[in-house]
């Protein structure tokens, strides 16, 4: 039985990768978004509105994440489906009605909302249903792997469009196939939340919390055989057998306590965290989705092929290893001392950009530097948000961090988008050109990179502190 179902955990882990790999598709938005100004005759300002409402759909992941908590799996993998393929589906349509749509980016803008929303609910379903399935001591490697692949796939979709959905001169916006794009995403969420459906299940038996301690059981040697196992009128409640029992307070517990919404929004550990991880991911992302922006603007458009898979993969690999890395040494190097660190690699890459953009080594170093560091905070962070505060919870308090990160970085999209359009010459239709129009917007991020870097330093301190006093 034991045998059987680790083999249905390991199953289900296969195809949380498969589901992650997919969801990461709404971060290739930088591959095809000249396509989109191309149809549709949008300013750069608009396009960052589609991307930026994207990532709102993602970012309204409490939603699907207290959906998964209260239903589950399946039903969360169903919901993904009923949303995610029919506005893919929409979105295929817009490029036979280019004229209505050129006038109403508003409506555009809610099926990229929409598309960013049904794929949080995949999103969660891969997530969470591995870390409840697995032991709390690989956390770091379960969310670090799943993170490759969901960090990776941008590299694959994205030479997918430029080599398949691509015909003649890659840098021609007219040779890109956006509906046959968006028709491809519609088939490929409506395979991976099928398969959701039928193979992630929770395979573990939800252990009952005493509220004053918690046991954990040993072996002879001393080493524990079940990370937390609750007791029950003396007697474990899975029936291994006790050899010895070292007895903790809950509030010391690995995983956390299982906390209210309004207790958790109070405590301001939660907050500080999330907003840093809010601030990171947005410098993140409007540096990922501005890569072809940027490289058009300092004349380097014709590397956007390689130039949009060199984040998805240094991402993929830092993500990969981190996870391992950090569950080995978590003992002697806290997570967040890690996730601090990937904020400072954040603030040179964005110093780099505004200083040498048009360098072609300068720039491929920035980028390369700016996907360590959302590989780290986006691998890194779910796993800090379980343990600080419970795996009971993790959709809800997960969600809620993904929504101030989506809020935020819808402004700061928009922010870059004006400060390009105000740099265009009257007359130069919607490109501009020059180091000048992308040094407003990455000047923004740099100080918004320093504010995340602030906000780590000031959560590290504040648990030295804690542990201290306790």
């Amino acid at each position: 039985m034991c045998d059987r179902i680790t083999a249905l955990k390991f199953v289900g882990f296969a195809v949380g990768l498969a589901a992650k790999f997919v969801t990461g598709s709404i971060f290739v938005f930088n591959s095809y978004q000249d396509a989109i100004k191309y149809n549709f005759n949008y300013t750069q300002t608009e396009v960052e509105l589609l991307s930026s409402m994207l990532n709102v759909g993602l970012g309204v992941g409490f939603i699907p994440g207290m959906f998964y908590d209260r239903f589950g799996p399946a039903m969360t993998s169903g919901a993904g489906l009923i949303v995610s393929v029919p506005v893919y589906l929409l979105m295929w349509s817009t490029v036979k009605y280019a004229e209505f749509y050129s006038k109403r980016v508003w409506l555009m803008a809610i099926y990229f909302l929409l598309a960013g929303f049904g794929s949080v609910f995949t999103y969660m379903v891969a997530l969470n249903t591995n870390v409840i399935n697995f032991s709390a001591k690989h956390t770091g490697k379960v969310v670090g792997f799943l993170n490759a692949f969901f960090a990776g796939s941008p590299s694959v979709f994205g030479t997918l469009f430029y080599r398949v959905f691509t015909h003649g001169d890659s840098t021609d916006p007219a040779n890109q196939d956006f509906a046959g794009f968006m028709l491809f995403f519609a088939i490929l969420f409506g395979i991976v939340n099928i398969l959701c459906m039928f193979f992630l299940r929770i395979y573990v038996i939800k252990d009952i919390r005493d509220d004053v301690t918690i046991k954990y059981i040993k072996n002879s040697n001393g080493d524990v055989i079940d990370d937390i196992t609750s007791v029950v009128n003396g007697q474990p409640s899975n029936g291994i057998l006790v050899t010895e029992e070292t007895t903790l307070k809950a509030e010391n517990a690995e995983e956390g306590v299982p906390m209210t919404l309004m207790s958790t929004l109070r405590r301001l550990d939660f907050q500080i965290f999330s907003w840093m991880f809010a601030f990171a991911s947005s410098v993140g992302l409007v540096y990922g989705n501005n890569i072809t922006v940027t490289s058009k603007s300092v004349g380097l458009d014709y590397y956007n092929d390689r130039l949009v898979i060199i984040i998805p993969i240094t991402n993929a690999i830092v993500s990969a290893f981190i996870g391992v890395i950090s569950d080995m040494f978590k003992d002697r190097i806290p997570r967040q001392a890690i996730v601090t660190l990937a904020c400072l690699t954040l603030i040179v890459a964005q110093a780099l950009v505004i200083t040498l953009a048009d360098t072609l080594s300068v720039f491929v170093t920035a980028t390369v530097l700016a996907g360590f560091g959302i590989g780290i905070i986006w691998s890194l962070c779910p796993t800090i948000m379980k343990e600080m505060f419970s795996v009971e919870h993790l959709g809800r308090n997960w969600g809620i961090a993904l929504l101030i990160a989506a809020l935020l970085a819808f402004a700061s999209q928009e922010v870059f988008g004006t400060l390009y359009d105000i740099k265009i010459p009257e007359g130069d239709g919607n490109y501009c050109y020059g180091m000048a129009c992308i040094r407003g917007g990455y000047g923004v991020f740099l100080g918004v990179a320093v504010l995340a870097l602030l906000m780590g330093l000031t959560l590290l301190l504040m648990r030295r502190c804690w542990r201290k006093a306790a």
